[in-house]
Formats: structure tokens, C-alpha cells, sequence
């Protein structure tokens, strides 16, 4: 079972969607990103499978971080917003999720975690059956605040990691992060999400070419408009991989 539990644990993902604006150049990215990659030392998530909590199951798991920055009050310009008309790129942001949202299986774990104007931290646990309290928080978000992306994402992290835990190194893991802010220690963050074993996957929406997490996702899809941002959620949910359960039925 160590062979089928390795190559679960190869199929965690961090999925970063991007609401970007401009920015300036990185030095950052002055860097040899992939002999950093090449060398990250990939970190075990030590099990215990004395916990009476803890159970073999495929249950899959997407972990949003949102984006309530002061500068997603800020109208989209012409290049970012398509078909979809909206007064600001929250709103935007908030309806290409919600109508994701309305694609994801209920018996997919979800949670978020948003840093805006009323302060950062988990808005909705990793939990199933919880749409409804998902879209409240969304609704909720009020934009105000600076971008502690980096920090999202270590926690986000961390959080897909104990619930590795409690399924016994099984199931799908992916962090979703919708931002429109470049933000300092991506790189970092970065690296830690990939020490646990969780590649990026990157959706950009309207991002330049010198953004840090262009550099350090595994994968990286352009989206020009709201409607493609929610186009690119909906491609990562149709990669998730098949899992048949019965053939775990009964795995220590």
C-alpha cells in the first residue's frame, strides 16, 4: 500500500487563480527558479494511524484563499472584465467562484480563507454540504486590506495537511487562491506548499509576465476576462483523477 499511497500523494495540487493587475518587475525572479525547484527536498506528512480520527478515505479537498485587498474595489479595465459586466473585480471574482462552486460535487471537502477589510483567517473549515455557508462568506467579503498572500498560502498549506493526516495519506488535495495584488514572499510560500507535496497550478487573469507565481506553478493557464477565470476552475475540476473506492475497501 506504500506504492498507492506515494502516488496519491503525488496528485496534491495547489491551484492559484490570479486576479492580477499591473506591477513592477521582481528581483525575485532574478533567480534560477528551476534549479530551486529541482532541488526542493519533499518534506514527509507524517501519519499516525493510532488516531482514532483518522481513516483511509478519497475524499478530494479544495482550499480557497480570496483576495479582499483594498485594490479589488478597483474597476476592471477594458482588457479584464469580457462579457460579464461588474463594477469591481471582487465582484467579478466572486461570481466566477460561485458559479464553480455550483460544478463541485457536495461530497468534495471545501474551505476558504480570505484577507480583506474585515481582517484575515478561515472563513468556512474544510467541510462537506457547506455551499451554502461558502457563498455567504464570499458574499461577505469586503475589500480593504493590504496582500498577506504568502501567509494565505502557507496556511492553506498547513490546513490541507492535517486533513492529509486524518485520510491517512489518501484522497486529492489543491489550495485555490483568487488575488489581483503581487505580493512579497511568493517565492517562499511557494516552496513550502511544494515541500508538502502540493505542485502549483496557475490560472492568470490579466497578469504580467515578471509575476513570481508564473515562475513556480507547475502549470500556468492565461485567462483575459471573468468568463475565462471560471472557464479555468472548471478545467481543474475536470482533471481530477477517477478513484475507485472499493479497491481501498479495508486499507490500514
Amino acid at each position: 500500500m506504500n506504492l498507492c499511497r506515494w502516488t496519491k500523494t503525488q496528485g496534491l495540487t495547489l491551484l492559484t487563480l490570479m486576479v492580477m493587475g499591473c506591477g513592477s518587475p521582481s528581483a525575485e525572479q532574478a533567480v534560477d527558479v528551476e534549479k530551486i525547484i529541482a532541488n526542493i527536498t519533499r518534506k514527509e506528512i507524517e501519519l499516525d494511524d493510532s488516531d482514532p480520527n483518522a481513516r483511509v478515505a478519497l475524499t478530494r479537498n479544495f482550499y480557497f484563499v480570496f483576495d479582499g485587498s483594498g485594490s479589488m474595489a478597483d474597476a476592471p479595465d477594458a482588457d479584464c472584465h469580457g462579457d460579464q459586466s461588474f463594477s469591481s473585480k471582487l465582484q467579478g471574482a466572486q461570481w466566477a467562484v460561485k458559479e464553480f462552486v455550483k460544478k463541485i460535487p457536495e461530497d468534495i471537502n471545501l474551505g476558504l480563507y480570505v484577507f480583506d477589510n474585515n481582517g484575515q483567517g478561515e472563513r468556512v473549515p474544510l467541510g462537506q454540504n457547506n455551499r451554502a455557508q461558502f457563498n455567504r462568506a464570499l458574499d461577505e467579503v469586503y475589500a480593504g486590506s493590504d496582500t498577506p498572500l504568502a501567509n494565505a498560502i502557507v496556511f492553506a498549506a498547513n490546513q490541507l495537511a492535517a486533513q492529509y493526516k486524518q485520510q491517512l495519506g489518501y484522497g486529492e488535495y489543491r489550495i485555490v487562491v483568487v488575488t489581483d495584488g503581487i505580493a512579497e514572499r511568493i517565492p517562499q510560500a511557494s516552496i513550502y506548499a511544494m515541500e508538502l507535496g502540493f505542485p502549483i497550478y496557475a490560472i492568470g487573469l490579466c497578469v504580467e509576465a515578471n509575476h513570481p507565481l508564473r515562475s513556480y506553478a507547475t502549470s500556468y493557464r492565461a485567462a483575459d476576462s471573468f468568463e475565462d477565470l471560471a472557464r479555468g476552475l472548471e478545467e481543474t475540476l475536470a482533471e481530477l483523477p477517477d478513484y475507485d473506492e472499493s479497491a481501498f475497501e479495508g486499507t490500514p
